[in-house]
């Protein structure tokens, strides 16, 4: 196992090896391997299970003092001080009416960073879109912490008869109140990608880290898109639960 481990941080990447054992310790972290107040193995044991340099570790280490999750004190070594598992709280629902009632309990605040109106990006349109979308990118915020990066849009002919509340309030449960008959069906795509530099400097994280990106389109009876929205989530924040019914019929 050990010999694996180290054949896999040895693979040719773009990621320096510090980050990769900064991955590997966060990751034992977050499992409960090492609970908060308990003191992680020492530099030397830790050089002899990763085959690194003292150098290497140093700066994996740095990285997750940084976080807040451990504490070094010269001659005591080093301790947890930081949940891993607890920085995973922020809950992306997978049915639509759960997603608009957490969103609306969020008590978002927000940033709009820009608004106007356009057609939709690529990523989010097909055969069947409206002829153009009032749309706003914004920065949303829980107490001091920014979560979410998202870029919206909403049908114009729907947004010009809402444009006030959807400026001034969370966009979903706007649509969800006052134009529940044009929304017939809703779809989302999560996947997980790099931060580039926009999303890094909104979301407070560093380009590269992982970030969860959400695709959300709704569709009118006529299957005309009269909502979509790309959302990029810090994925140390997120984590998704999914009830199964294995003996339904």
């Amino acid at each position: 196992m050990t010999q694996n481990l180290n054949a896999a941080l040895r693979r040719q990447s773009r990621l320096p090896l510090s980050l990769k054992i900064k991955y590997v310790l966060r990751s034992r972290l977050e499992r409960g391997e090492w609970p908060v107040g308990a003191r992680i193995p020492t530099l030397p044991e830790l050089m002899r299970e990763y085959g690194v340099s003292r150098a290497t570790l140093r700066a994996a280490l740095d990285e997750l003092e940084a976080e807040g999750l451990i504490e070094r004190t010269r001659g005591k070594g080093t301790y947890v001080i930081g949940d891993a598992a607890k920085e995973h709280w922020l809950m992306l629902p997978t049915d639509w009416k759960s997603l608009v009632k957490h969103i609306e309990h969020l008590r978002v605040r927000f940033d709009v960073l820009e608004t106007g109106l356009g057609s939709l990006p690529p990523e989010l349109a097909d055969a069947h879109v409206a002829s153009s979308y009032w749309w706003s990118m914004r920065v949303n915020w829980t107490d001091s912490l920014p979560y979410s990066l998202n870029t919206v849009y909403v049908a114009s002919r729907l947004a010009e008869r809402q444009l006030e509340r959807f400026e001034t309030e969370p966009v979903l449960p706007v649509l969800a109140r006052h134009f529940r008959s044009e929304l017939r069906t809703a779809t989302q795509v999560l996947t997980i990608r790099g931060a580039d530099a926009t999303a890094a400097r909104h979301l407070d994280v560093e380009i590269g880290v992982p970030v969860a990106q959400a695709l959300r389109v709704a569709k009118n009876a006529r299957g005309e898109t009269v909502y979509a929205a790309r959302v990029l989530y810090p994925a140390k924040y997120l984590y998704i639960e999914t009830h199964f019914h294995p003996f339904d019929e």
